[in-house]
């Protein structure tokens, strides 16, 4: 069991070992992760709306029982899409509040006596 646990730690972390020379700096690394991150929100979302449709689709043809758990399923489908689209706009809006867009103030070398090579 340990050993199928360190390889699949090993599998999961094999792309950021491959990336590890384009991530110079700390800053990098997180303009990745936020890359991902910004990639796999459609997908997560869209994945709930199709998770909602089939619980309608579900809804509308059975009856009874089955018509009931259809029916939480719909209801925690609409829970999750807000919760999901809620916690996107509030980090958008914190971004905005703060800045985050622009690049931070960086110190840039100035070439004193010659020192800096062009």
């Amino acid at each position: 069991m340990k050993k199928y646990l360190s390889l699949s730690l090993l599998a999961l972390a094999m792309p950021l070992l491959v990336g590890a020379q384009a991530i110079s700096d700390v800053g990098g690394g997180i303009t990745i992760v936020k890359g991902w991150i910004d990639s796999a929100l459609p997908l997560l979302i869209g994945l709930a709306v199709i998770f909602f449709i089939w619980s309608l689709l579900q809804f509308l043809r059975d009856s009874g029982s089955k018509k009931d758990e259809a029916r939480a399923q719909m209801i925690w489908g609409i829970v999750i899409l807000f919760v999901m689209v809620s916690v996107w706009g509030l980090v958008g809006l914190l971004q905005n509040a703060v800045n985050t867009d622009q690049a931070p103030n960086s110190v840039t070398p100035t070439n004193v006596g010659g020192l800096i090579p062009n």
